[in-house]
Formats: C-alpha cells, structure tokens, sequence
C-alpha cells in the first residue's frame, strides 16, 4: 500500500467521521421534534441508526490501522455487518482501552449495562437491519416476522417516563412529557457518543501515524459534554430557525416592564427551590389580564401557555431554545397563576 493510498483513505474517513457526526445531530434534533402530533420517527431512528454504525465503524477502522498497520480491506469492513448491537459489543470488548482513567471506566460500564441505552441501541439495530424497507418487503413477500420499532421505541419512551400521569392533558404532554422522555434518550445516546469520541484521545491505542490523533477534533463537541449537560444540547433545526428572527421577537427591558400594568415577579435562579428550566438566571414572570401567562427572559417575551402564545403571538421558551428541554416550565405556571390581577407588582 502506498502513501497515497493511505492518505486517500484517511481523507475519506474523515469525511465519513464527519457524515456521521451529522447525522447523529440532525437524528436528535429530530427526535428532540417528537411529540403527540408529530410521531413520524421513522426519519431519526433512520439518521441515528445510520449515524451510529458509520462513527462505530470509523472508530474500528482507524484503531485497527494504527494496531495492525492497515485499514480493514473491504472483506474485513465488510465482515462488521450492520448490527449496532454487535458493532458496539466489538467496540467494547476489543477496541476499547483507558480504563485505568476513571471516567473513561464509567462510560465503559454505562455502556455496558444501561437497558434503556442498550434497548435503544437494540431498537435502533432493527430499524437499520430490517426496519427501514419493512413495508416494501412484505408488498414484495418477505417472510420474515413482525417487526415494529416504532411501537417498540413508543414502550421505550414509557420506561423512561411515565405518561400515565400527563393523559388527558395535551398541554402537559407537548410541554412536559414528550421533551422529558427525549431528553433522557437523547442524553443516554450522547453519553455513548462521547464514551467513543474520547477513545480517540484517552484509548491509549497505538497510532504511529497520528490518524486517531486527527480525527478526534470531529468529534471534539461529544467528547468534550459534561455529565450535566447530557440531554440539555438542543440540536433542533426549527431553534436555529427562529432564532433567525429574533429581531421580530418582544423584546423589552427592565424598565419597560415596570412601567407595564400587569404584576410581575423577577424570580432568581439562585433563589428557585426547584429545577431552574431556563439559560438565563433570571425570569421575570407577568400575569396579564389574570388569564394570560408570560415570561421574560433575556430580555425577551415567551409564553409560558398556549393561551398567552395565541393572544400575543409569542414563542414558547422551549421552542426559542431559552427553555432546556425536559426541564418544567410549570412552576412558572404556577407562579404566574398565583399573581394578583389588580396591576400591582410583585417583588422577587
């Protein structure tokens, strides 16, 4: 093999590296959109269950060249199947090392033997394996058995959170539910993205070449995610697109809103005996005409229910990427419920 040769193929592994690195983000961003009206999960367990096989399969690749010397040729690559569930087991029992390093161990076990991740992993396999074309393949015959990761991935969601206690109450579902349950998936899934992404730099695999060196900046945003903020990255595409209009947001300043006629409350994160949802450390909460409830945050109006967001055309919080998915907005609720409507101004 020659030098050209191997550059040829390290460039075509980054650029895989890289494909899949996107593809993973736009899967969660896509699942981070899931809710009672929009249930089409077909389109992220179809990017994530890709994603996920091209990062495991350039990470085996590359640790391979610098172990062995060579790129797995095309019968090897080949041989690895498109089973998530047996890829990551490769990973883990062959293709993993730093665990004398405390953190690199955790994610090992974590990986290992979390169920909600390793049935997610599971769901995902199926989908990439048979999933995808089950539809066609039943038109064309197939004889192979009932599968549905759908329904599979919906009694997934149900182990991560319980929806008994959100029926009937479409709000609570759409504001509460559907982002926590994301959230714990989405968060599950980056813990193993990152436990792999740090194999580039703290795995201790030989790479006399420098290859694994290289790649590790692709995936440096994984690698570099604290265990707090795991589930809190929003990766949704229709955040990015409103914030293309924040211009067009209501935007008022302190003073502005005392001098308004609806009492508020300016409720401080430090303060707050409760999950603080927001990015800011400071909300103020308004209650106007006694029916509609609003909150402020950054300097900027959000509603904080559908009525307030219909009355007053405003974002919600959540949908602005202000609020962090999976993390309540109802104490705000609650707060804001509990203002007196006689114009006066609460204190906070």
């Amino acid at each position: 093999m020659t030098t050209d040769d191997d550059l040829n193929r390290f460039v075509c592994l980054h650029d895989e590296l890289e494909t899949s690195r996107e593809l993973l983000k736009t899967g969660f961003g896509h699942l981070q959109e899931i809710d009672m009206g929009r249930t089409f999960y077909h389109l992220p367990h179809q990017l994530l269950a890709s994603g996920l096989e091209r990062l495991m399969k350039c990470y085996i690749a590359v640790v391979r060249k610098g172990r062995d010397g060579a790129y797995p040729d095309r019968k090897a690559m080949l041989a690895l199947g498109h089973d998530l569930e047996s890829l990551l087991g490769t990973i883990c029992t062959e293709h993993y090392g730093g665990t004398e390093r405390p953190l690199v161990q955790r994610d090992l076990d974590f990986v290992t033997t979390e169920t909600v991740l390793n049935d997610c992993v599971g769901i995902l396999s199926l989908f990439g394996k048979m999933g995808r074309y089950y539809n066609l393949d039943v038109v064309a015959g197939a004889g192979h058995g009932p599968i549905d990761p759908k329904g599979e991935w919906e009694a997934l969601e149900s182990r991560v959170e319980d929806p008994v206690p959100y029926l009937g109450d479409p709000e609570l579902l759409y504001r509460d539910y559907y982002p926590r349950v994301n959230s714990g998936l989405v968060g599950r899934m980056e813990r193993l993205v990152r436990a792999i992404s740090m194999q580039f730099t703290l795995g201790g695999h030989p790479d006399p070449g420098g290859e694994i060196r290289k790649l590790s900046v692709v995936y440096v945003d994984f690698r570099n995610l604290r265990d707090d903020e795991f589930g809190t990255v929003d990766y949704r595409r229709s955040v990015e697109i409103l914030k293309q209009d924040e211009d067009r947001w209501v935007k008022r300043s302190d003073q502005d809103i005392e001098a308004g006629r609806w009492p508020t409350v300016v409720v401080n994160k430090a303060e707050f005996d409760g999950e603080w949802p927001f990015r800011r450390d400071l909300a103020t909460v308004e209650c106007r005409d006694g029916l509609f409830y609003v909150v402020n945050v950054g300097g900027y109006d959000f509603a904080l229910t559908s009525a307030a967001r219909s009355r007053y055309r405003l974002p919600f919080a959540h949908e602005a990427g202000v609020a962090v998915l999976g993390k309540s907005v109802g104490p705000f609720i609650d707060i804001a419920a509990g203002l007196s409507p006689d114009g006066g101004h609460g204190s906070g």
